[in-house]
């Protein structure tokens, strides 16, 4: 029987350790980004200590340990096989795209930024910028618009519910804004990852320090891009109404100048995807200083090997559900995998492949339109798969033969904080930004009910094998 559970590791060992990589080296390069150094890393994470690791087999946990070992070799063979079909997606009939590109748009915003690092020079910071426009004469109602843009950003950025309620009502009153649903879609995971951190699982194997600052860091990304992204949608709809562009004011609010020329070229030609995308690029360029860079959350979150271990495990997913959730069957969910936080790049792409899921598809923009309209956002994972997780705590510990698990409203685990003040400046000091304006085909492995599945049943064996070590001590 021992030599049976050995096997067992031994072949996750090697799964881990060479297939993946063989894959790798096989398929064209690029095709795997971060996923390359996957086998390699991983098998690191598990043996570092091998001998340590033998020596205390009569303390393990088997049964819990084995269904561990088995659910992450699911897992690394159903991210080869994903990261197959991607590869051999390039050479299959693409979808029909729904989503019109214009290149020619792209070299306008390009001219305009090469004229304004002519014109600004390239060290110019934004706090520099707004003290030159500060001096220019603002009407009585621009002083106000800008004031009550202010109040209304500051107003809904309370707490992660606030903010993924305020996406939504911006994209239903203007359905152009693309970006505003995807934010909506993306801020509800993000609410799903906080009150995991109080859920049933996690508590077991992370300790509560490194839980608070995996919510400081999740709250912090998550307020920096609605401070920086709202203010813009709200200038947008002010100027809808007044029927004037009124993009001069975006310095008074921080942004980026890079976001300028984008605004001027969508009031001027209107063009959903390049407005996405360039929002995209911009959000997560906001928060790669004032958050991925900052040595506080690189100390306690980014260069822990636990946090290493959630991309390379499959943990940091995202997932669009688009039917209406059942309390006894699944929901269908689509999304992605993102396995390196800490790569700018990688996010601006995972980033761009969400929107052409969500918007590249007719039946998944339907069915995560009708789900963000008919689920009132809680940030229990209970919103979009009531057959897996449950409100009701006290029910549970009645009935511990149940796979529900618990997963609380953020409202009862977490409560608001005070926002730290924002670093000022500007992120764009050149024109290589403008590189990554083009719309990526869409994903060909898209479905995540498998893999999202898979996942949480990990987190349940790890969850079982840190209570049985703690009831050993």
């Amino acid at each position: 029987m021992l030599c049976n559970k050995l096997f067992i590791i031994l072949l996750f060992h090697y799964l881990t350790a060479y297939v993946k990589p063989l894959v790798t080296n096989l398929l064209p390069m690029g095709i795997l980004t971060s996923s390359a150094h996957f086998g390699r890393k991983l098998t690191f994470l598990f043996w570092k200590e091998p001998c340590a690791a033998l020596s205390k087999l009569t303390r393990i946990p088997w049964k819990e340990t084995i269904k561990l070992v088995q659910q992450f070799i699911r897992t690394t063979c159903n991210t080869i096989r994903r990261v197959i079909d991607n590869a051999m997606a390039r050479w299959l009939p693409q979808r029909p795209r729904t989503l019109e590109w214009n290149d020619s748009l792209v070299i306008r915003i390009e001219d305009n930024l090469k004229r304004y690092f002519l014109e600004q020079g390239k060290q110019k910071s934004a706090d520099s910028l707004f003290h030159t426009i500060h001096r220019h004469h603002l009407s009585r109602d621009e002083r106000e618009l800008i004031q009550y843009i202010k109040r209304s950003v500051r107003n809904a950025n309370r707490s992660n519910i606030t903010r993924t309620a305020a996406y939504l009502r911006m994209y239903t009153s203007h359905p152009e804004l693309h970006w505003a649903l995807l934010a909506h879609m993306v801020s509800r995971n993000g609410g799903y990852n906080m009150t995991d951190l109080k859920g049933e699982w996690l508590p077991a194997f992370m300790n509560s320090e490194y839980r608070h600052w995996s919510y400081r860091m999740l709250e912090r990304c998550n307020a920096l891009i609605f401070h920086d992204a709202y203010c813009q949608l709200l200038l947008y709809a002010s100027s809808r109404k007044s029927g004037k562009s009124l993009f001069h004011l975006l310095p008074f609010f921080g942004v980026s100048a890079f976001m300028t020329p984008v605004w001027d070229t969508f009031w001027i030609q209107p063009n959903s995807p390049l407005l996405t995308i360039s929002l995209i690029i911009n959000e997560q360029n906001v928060i790669e200083g004032r958050v991925v860079q900052n040595p506080a959350f690189q100390q306690h979150i980014i260069q822990r090997k636990d946090f290493l271990a959630h991309g390379l495990l499959q943990m940091n997913q995202i997932v669009f559900p688009t039917q209406t959730p059942h309390a006894t069957s699944p929901a269908r969910l689509v999304g992605l995998t993102l396995e390196r936080f800490d790569n700018l790049e990688e996010r601006i792409a995972f980033g761009k492949q969400l929107y052409t899921i969500m918007f590249d598809i007719p039946d998944v923009l339907e069915g995560v339109q009708k789900f963000a309209r008919t689920v009132p956002h809680t940030g229990s994972r209970a919103d979009y798969w009531p057959h897996r997780f449950t409100l009701d705590k006290l029910a549970l510990r009645r009935d511990r033969t149940t796979n529900v698990a618990y997963s609380p409203r953020l409202v009862e685990v977490w409560q608001d904080e005070q926002h730290a003040p924002i670093e000022v400046g500007d992120w764009l000091h050149d024109e290589r930004a403008v590189h990554d304006l083009y719309l990526p085909t869409v994903p060909h492995a898209i479905d995540m009910n498998d893999a999202h599945n898979e996942l949480l049943n990990e987190m349940q064996s790890l969850a079982r094998i840190a209570a049985n070590k703690n009831s050993m001590k």
